[in-house]
């Protein structure tokens, strides 16, 4: 019965986890975006929060669905996973299914069902990086330097090639992201990946080489728009008279909205923030938390993000499939990342460059790609029998615990 019961949920803690995030960003979500309902005339319940609600629904749905799936097929999968998402990606460009919102061409769209391909992309490319990087390159060692070019062919060259070819395409996908605009999740993508080409056969000394490629890459996107270079020179002057209405406002926003959130909070719907900023339930909802709801409403937030990371890589370490480990560990990245980037962006410590924080923001492609990819985590942990029969025995070692001390108890009583 313990069997079924994990294969069915898979690891409880971080579904347990997963659950509580949500919740917590459905309340947020309703906070932070009822007031701006109002004075829409929309109602007091907020499109965002009813919106979030189906996407929660869908998502947990899923995520049985993908739990069940052995993770030997997402394993067949994952190449058509990756082909499919960047097809997906081009038709964002075409007439018929491609919708633009605010200047910018991200979603697919039928009536008013839209998603947003890009978002899904963050899974796709751990699963395809923990695929590729998940075979042995048989690279043969040289130590003494090559005689001609041949050698230098052979021995060098190619072989580098062959390990650095998965980043590369990679990379352009980030590339392909970043044009619609979406410097955001373009970054998120490709600090993905390079924390996963860390678990990589490589040297350090090519490691080294690749990430100053990778920053001269994002370099190259940031000068892409020029609006980009002028929002990170004028970032450090937000807070002057002729920036904070343009280009600091939503930063200097969220930061005021923090700072006066104290340690308690000023008190649930009391808060300025939310009124203030256009992105209030979506990047710039932790100003909201803060400011309602303090400083420790903050850590309790961002305490359980944390929590699920660390559960993420701690059920790595004990999983003997390459590919199923790199996916735990690239998953934990992706929710570390963001997060991190998106507490930085709303405390000022970074300009705003569009980046959600996982589960608790609104947005329905971004929930619904989270809980798959958890899905597809607790699919590689339930095909790990030895990872299985580790926590399963932890269980009955707790119950029996527990029994013991209850027996030992009422036994005490029964004497007295």
């Amino acid at each position: 019965m313990m069997n079924r019961s994990f294969q069915f949920i898979g690891d409880k803690t971080l579904f347990i986890l997963s659950i509580m995030a949500t919740l917590l960003g459905l309340i947020f979500i309703f906070d932070a975006g009822y007031a701006r309902s109002i004075q829409a005339g929309h109602g007091t319940i907020p499109r965002e929060f009813k919106m979030q609600v189906l996407f929660t629904i869908i998502s947990v749905l899923c995520y049985f669905g993908t739990v069940k799936t052995n993770f030997r097929i997402w394993k067949a999968l994952t190449i058509p996973i990756f082909i499919l998402g960047i097809i997906s990606l081009l038709l964002v460009e075409t007439p018929f299914l491609g919708k633009e919102m605010n200047g910018a061409r991200r979603w697919l769209g039928i009536g008013g069902f839209m998603i947003q391909p890009a978002e899904f992309m963050k899974f796709a490319v751990v699963l395809y990086l923990a695929k590729m990087f998940s075979f042995k390159h048989n690279t043969p060692k040289v130590t003494r330097k090559p005689k001609n070019w041949g050698e230098t062919l052979d021995f060098h060259i190619i072989p580098s090639i062959k390990i650095l070819f998965p980043l590369i395409i990679v990379l352009l996908t980030a590339y392909i992201i970043e044009r619609e605009p979406d410097l955001g999740t373009s970054a998120v993508v490709i600090a993905t990946s390079f924390s996963l080409l860390i678990l990589s056969p490589i040297s350090l000394k090519t490691l080294g080489k690749v990430i100053l490629i990778g920053m001269l890459g994002v370099g190259f996107l940031v000068s892409l728009e020029p609006y980009r270079i002028q929002r990170i020179l004028q970032h450090t002057n937000r807070w002057q008279p002729e920036v904070m209405d343009n280009l600091g406002y939503q930063t200097i926003q969220s930061e005021a909205g923090m700072a006066s959130g104290g340690i308690i909070g000023v008190g649930i719907g009391a808060g300025r923030a939310k009124h203030m900023l256009p992105a209030a339930t979506t990047d710039f909802i932790l100003a909201t938390i803060a400011e309602e709801f303090g400083l420790i409403g903050a850590w309790i937030t961002i305490g359980i993000l944390a929590w699920i990371t660390f559960r993420l890589t701690n059920l790595a370490k004990h999983l003997n499939d390459k590919q199923a480990k790199l996916t735990l560990y690239g998953i934990a990245a992706w929710i570390a990342i963001q997060t991190t980037v998106n507490i930085m962006m709303a405390n000022g410590t970074l300009p705003a460059i569009g980046i959600p924080i996982p589960f608790i923001s609104s947005g329905g492609s971004s929930l619904l790609a989270i809980w798959i990819a958890i899905g597809i985590c607790q699919s590689a942990i339930n095909s790990d029998p030895i990872l299985k029969a580790v926590v399963n025995t932890k269980k009955e070692n707790k119950n029996e615990d527990r029994h013991y001390r209850w027996g030992h108890r009422r036994t005490r009583l029964s004497r007295s």
